[in-house]
């Protein structure tokens, strides 16, 4: 008895040694948690950590109000530095303005009026980039108009028109441009639609319009006491059996023949006559070629966009500005020429998922009568010029680069312009 108590005390005193030391690791080096378990992590610890390793976290963000029953809507509060480093050299600092959104100083908020205001995600924001260099600034330069950039990253359609409505609209503007990405608009549409649906039997889907995944494990409530939730060894241990658990129970469904959730690679390489550039290293969006997929099965469609576009033509009808839809494509898209999937079923989907997306846009404009600008001709273009020379994207993030940005500003330049011409043709 006495030697069982014994060589029990002895696995409680290396617990503590083990726990304790790794306690202590993980506060002077914070920065050694995988992301993957940081994600995991009680909201106290995990805003802590991300505080101080510079991440996005919920400090820098307000809630913004919405009137439409969506998912909570959160933007960036005045001021914010935002820290990008991404794997292979990617990095920068963008300052946001007294808004919290991707404006030089020349294109300042604090006017009674704007000629022309920008909506979207992250294809409109300024990833790795200074603000004045968004084709959104570059436009404003080109044609000598007041423009204001309210993109924000992670969101899509609905949540753009809640921005608008909120802080667009009061500086009635005589334009405005709705930034549809090819990848990702689709998914945040369908998940707005999802939590409507769930919020009619009382459940709250999504917490925020950017959550974008679930765990097995609710450490928020596991970890309920002020003791556990901020011992940072305990949230790794827990984050690392919450990550256990769910590749377990892929394993036990492939062996049970169950639903398995499908394993995506999106690794393409771009081909050019003096360079091979590989592109999406890290294989993030996946979701596009879930959502590709699920669109060919008819598991859903693109009516999905039809309330926020008719909602945009509806805001343009009583707050009288003209309506702009365009369309920025994916990286492989616009390099459509050189691509090749790592994955080979990818080769004819994801063409097929772009046409079908660009032909919806183009008809629904003719029949809502929003103006449509669809940037894929202009960038595919300019990748065959320039090629390996001056990307249009940046290999890594997949986002546009300051060659991509001054495209689309030069594009729709010429299309608003135009489109000044004809309004003022229309109004006499």
């Amino acid at each position: 008895m006495n030697f069982a108590v014994s060589k029990l005390l002895g696995w409680l005193v290396a617990a503590s040694i083990v726990f304790g030391g790794l306690e202590v690791g993980l506060r002077l080096a914070p920065q050694l948690i995988p992301l993957t378990l940081l994600k995991r992590f009680h909201h106290e610890p995990r805003l802590a950590i991300a505080r101080e390793r510079s991440l996005k976290n919920e400090s820098q963000m307000r809630v913004l109000p919405r009137d439409d029953g969506g998912p909570t809507l959160q933007i960036f509060k005045p001021h914010t530095e935002i820290v990008y480093d991404f794997h292979g050299g990617e990095k920068g600092v963008t300052l946001l303005d007294d808004q919290g959104f991707c404006n030089p100083p020349r294109d300042s908020y604090d006017r009674s009026t704007l000629d022309l205001i920008t909506i979207g995600d992250s294809f409109t924001w300024c990833i790795v980039l200074d603000p004045s260099l968004t084709w959104t600034s570059q436009l404003g330069e080109i044609n000598g108009l007041s423009v204001y950039n309210l993109g924000r990253g992670g969101i899509g359609p609905y949540e753009y028109l809640q921005i608008l409505k909120r802080l667009g609209l009061p500086k009635r503007p005589a334009y405005v441009v709705m930034n549809v990405y090819e990848g990702n608009d689709l998914r945040d549409s369908v998940r707005f639609h999802e939590h409507i649906e769930a919020a009619r039997h009382g459940e709250m889907l999504y917490r925020n319009a950017a959550d974008r995944g679930s765990h097995d494990l609710d450490l928020d409530a596991l970890l309920d006491m002020p003791l556990l939730r901020n011992s940072y060894a305990l949230n790794m241990i827990m984050a690392g059996i919450d990550k256990l658990y769910a590749s377990l129970k892929i394993v036990f469904l492939m062996a049970t023949g169950g639903d398995v959730p499908e394993r995506i690679d999106f690794h393409y390489r771009l081909h050019f006559s003096t360079a091979t550039v590989a592109f999406n290293v890290q294989n993030a969006d996946e979701s596009e070629v879930r959502m590709a997929r699920r669109l060919k099965d008819g598991d859903i469609d693109l009516s999905v966009f039809d309330a926020a576009l008719a909602d945009f033509m509806a805001l343009a009808h009583r707050h009288g500005f003209t309506p702009l839809v365009t369309y920025s494509p994916s990286a492989y898209t616009a390099y459509a020429d050189f691509v090749e999937f790592d994955d080979p079923s990818l080769t004819e989907l994801m063409p097929w998922f772009s046409r079908t997306q660009r032909d919806y846009f183009a008809h629904k404009s003719r029949e809502l009568g929003f103006t449509f600008v669809d940037l894929t001709p202009a960038l595919q273009a300019a990748a065959r010029e320039r090629q390996s020379r001056d990307l249009l994207y940046h290999p890594i993030n997949v986002h546009f680069t300051i060659a991509g940005h001054r495209v689309v500003a030069e594009t729709l330049a010429a299309a608003v312009a135009a489109q000044t011409v004809r309004d003022s043709t229309t109004s006499r």
